[in-house]
């Protein structure tokens, strides 16, 4: 009987933490934030996020973009506009709802980090995507700087978490010292659920010096844990968690709060763009840029209807036509000693 109780507090302890949804239900909103609603395009797809029921609807630019397929849009755009029927397109498109948490929005409303939560039809729990939105663009990959001395003072009398930044490097950083937290856990916004990575990779900015610290997958319990990273000097005091994309992530192992493995490098490895609170900084090429002027359902179907009017030209053969080349010289004198031809010149000459 002991046994039989030991393996159901087993197997109850192991099932109520796999799968473990570490977000906050309560932060989503159904309405779209004001810096995401339009058309956005992208180099393989469309998408839009429009209305405070969040229309969303996704045009995947198939065969290198010479056709755009209407693969993802609520049951309300089939009464605007009837679908193509052919091989490539589905002839239900995906419905597929969006709600929206603001993780942070800089003083002007001109730039924002979001985490969408998506439901597909197909999937009974909900699928979480951070972005950012910096000049009018998304980007999947980005930090967010935090401060994360506990005790100011450890930062020297200099320290001033309102200085800004340099957008293209941090050749002016002698005195900043500050977190990049890294939310770029996604693969994409797709209509089947991204690639959710394993690990993040964040870094504590001491000047010109930056140390890389490694989050990968927790199952633990979320609190406010801080942990610690000493580099022989100073000891830097930073997140022990990081929620992003619906699951926990740690820079330690169980219950210890240090850090460790941690190399200094002199150089960041990425280039990147700031907001102008300094607080995003986006890094790598853009997801999707925003088609200026959009806003509803009509502009990106006529801007997917105008894509496929257009027509491919005829390609190359594979192996290229030669012109005919005559020489005619040879065909004269075989003709001259040709009887045949003898015979009909001397017949033409006499006439």
């Amino acid at each position: 009987m002991k046994k039989v109780i030991f393996l159901l507090f087993f197997f109850a302890v192991v099932f109520s933490s796999f799968g473990r949804d570490y977000s906050h239900f309560s932060e989503y909103s159904s309405e779209v934030p004001a810096l995401l609603e339009g058309v956005w395009q992208g180099s393989d797809r469309l998408l839009l996020f429009s209305g405070k029921n969040s229309s969303f609807a996704c045009v995947l630019r198939v065969f290198y973009q010479w056709y755009d397929d209407r693969a993802a849009e609520s049951g309300q755009f089939a009464q605007i506009s009837s679908r193509d029927r052919n091989n490539t397109g589905a002839i239900h498109p995906e419905n597929i709802s969006i709600d929206f948490k603001t993780i942070f929005e800089n003083s002007s409303k001109t730039a924002a980090a979001f985490e969408l939560r998506i439901k597909y039809p197909a999937l009974k729990d909900y699928v979480y995507i951070p972005l950012a939105v910096v000049d009018g663009k998304i980007f999947l990959n980005f930090f967010i700087r935090e401060a994360f001395y506990e005790n100011p003072v450890l930062a020297g009398e200099n320290f001033n978490q309102e200085n800004l930044l340099s957008k293209s490097n941090f050749s002016v950083l002698d005195t900043e010292v500050f977190f990049l937290k890294d939310f770029s856990a996604a693969s994409g916004i797709t209509i089947s659920p991204p690639v959710i990575k394993n690990e993040l990779l964040s870094y504590v900015v001491d000047g010109k010096n930056f140390y890389p610290v490694r989050y990968w997958l927790s199952q633990m319990e979320e609190s406010e844990d801080r942990a610690e990273l000493f580099d022989g000097k100073k000891t830097f005091s930073l997140p022990k968690f990081i929620q992003a994309a619906g699951n926990l992530y740690t820079c330690t192992t169980g219950r210890s709060s240090k850090i460790r493995n941690v190399k200094k490098i002199e150089n960041f490895p990425v280039n990147f763009i700031a907001d102008d609170d300094k607080k995003i900084y986006a890094y790598g090429k853009e997801y999707l840029v925003y088609v200026p002027g959009t806003g509803n359902y009509e502009q990106i179907l006529n801007i997917a209807e105008k894509n496929n009017q257009r027509r491919h030209p005829p390609s190359a053969p594979i192996f290229p036509v030669k012109e005919p080349e005559f020489r005619w010289k040879e065909i004269s004198d075989i003709e001259v000693y040709d009887v045949r031809t003898w015979s009909k010149r001397n017949l033409d000459i006499h006439k």
